[in-house]
């Protein structure tokens, strides 16, 4: 059996990724799900390669079965122990789930993938094993074939996947690391699994052309608290230096009283007892609005539209009141590095900049890949064994976190 290589070469873009990979072209989806094929010259497993199938409507049981195994009935998100929600993302074009078998045709694990079509970037999530496997399934060798399989097939329309990585193992970190998909980010605190407060890193990989031929021209503007996460970034990817400025801020005491007195407030509840919670202002189209995962106590996935700076600190006022009567443990929000006057308004308001990601945000109107600023609060101390790779810990430097 002609078996193909992964050269040792390091895997920067999805460009790498795929040119490393030595066949004819196309490549055998087929060969790629038998994971026919070696990691680089040096790598020498004598673990089990399972093989991968792309999951049908009748295994969406098989994968919520998995979610609820593994992590015992604590996934905090709820729509993964879901069979008929498992069922609706397997029927979607907008998803892939990869279903991990052994000779015994035994479901033992899985891997979802979302298609964010409309933004150019797709998301890695989900990759489970059932416990009794986890020691002697190749891992490295499942995660390339599946990451090969989505790049290659999507490779024209994706020009950048990430994935939030658990830090309660080195393993995850190190797979992903070592075929491309790079710490950019520091989510501390984030998630709860197992019943136990975790922290995360986002990790990203792009093509080529997501960074140099679509990344928007327009020269960032950040307050100094951003450049150690820019530093980071950029020693990476050699980018550019950006603008630093010191905005001062002067807020208009009658504009912040109507505005506050217009504060509109809408939460809509999904059958998982999540809310998306909308602030907006009467007579405007500013708002602000976020996910609330109830089962982790966090808000994220968040989006804002403001006219003034008077807008954003009374929708961060009233967040914060929020967060306080909740009890809140995470806040996240992706912040415009060109805007400097909306980052010192995040700064101020006790969120920090713990990742500054190129090429994030895909403007369809002027067709440009723009870049983003990950600001989060949280509430809390870091977990002093927490486990990560020396590029995090790296990140981590950079952002001037410590764990004593």
């Amino acid at each position: 059996m002609l078996l193909n290589k992964l050269s040792v070469k390091p895997v920067i873009s999805v460009n790498d990724l795929l040119d490393s990979f030595h066949e004819s072209t196309p490549l055998d989806f087929q060969k790629i799900l038998q994971l026919d094929f070696e990691l680089n010259i040096n790598y020498q497993n004598q673990k089990i390669s399972p093989i991968i199938h792309l999951a049908k409507s009748e295994n969406a049981e098989n994968i919520s079965n998995l979610f609820k195994e593994v992590y015992k009935g604590t996934y905090p998100y709820k729509q993964m122990e879901d069979a008929q929600e498992v069922e609706n993302m397997i029927r979607s074009p907008n998803f892939h789930w990869f279903l991990f078998k052994v000779s015994s045709n035994e479901a033992i694990g899985c891997f979802g993938v979302q298609l964010e079509l409309e933004k150019k970037r797709g998301l890695l999530f989900g990759f489970v094993l059932k416990k009794k496997y986890q020691k002697i399934v190749d891992t490295l060798k499942t995660f390339v074939g599946c990451l090969l399989f989505v790049c290659n097939k999507y490779k024209d329309k994706i020009l950048l996947w990430y994935g939030e990585i658990r830090t309660n193992d080195t393993s995850p970190q190190f797979i992903t690391s070592s075929y491309g998909l790079k710490p950019i980010a520091f989510l501390p605190n984030k998630d709860i699994f197992l019943n136990k407060i975790e922290s995360e890193v986002l990790h990203v990989i792009y093509t080529e052309e997501a960074l140099h031929k679509y990344r928007s021209k327009e020269k960032p503007k950040i307050i100094r608290q951003i450049l150690g996460s820019y530093v980071y970034s950029n020693n990476r990817f050699r980018l550019g230096s950006p603008k630093v400025a010191n905005p001062k801020l002067n807020y208009n005491k009658k504009k912040l009283a109507n505005i506050k007195k217009g504060i509109i407030k809408r939460t809509e509840k999904d059958k998982y007892g999540n809310k998306i919670i909308t602030f907006s202002i009467k007579n405007t189209t500013s708002y602000f609005k976020f996910l609330y995962n109830s089962y982790i106590q966090s808000f994220e996935k968040t989006k804002y539209k403001v006219k003034y700076s008077e807008e954003l600190y009374t929708f961060l006022q009233e967040v914060k009141y929020l967060m306080k009567k909740l009890d809140i443990r995470y806040f996240e929000c992706y912040v415009s590095p060109y805007n400097c006057i909306q980052q010192k308004i995040f700064f101020d308001a006790g969120l920090k900049p713990r990742g500054y990601i190129f090429s994030w945000d895909y403007n369809k109107k002027k067709k440009v890949f723009e870049d983003r600023v990950v600001f989060n609060l949280f509430k809390g101390n870091i977990d002093v064994n927490i486990k990560l790779i020396p590029e995090t810990i790296e990140l981590l430097q950079n952002l001037k976190i410590s764990f004593s």
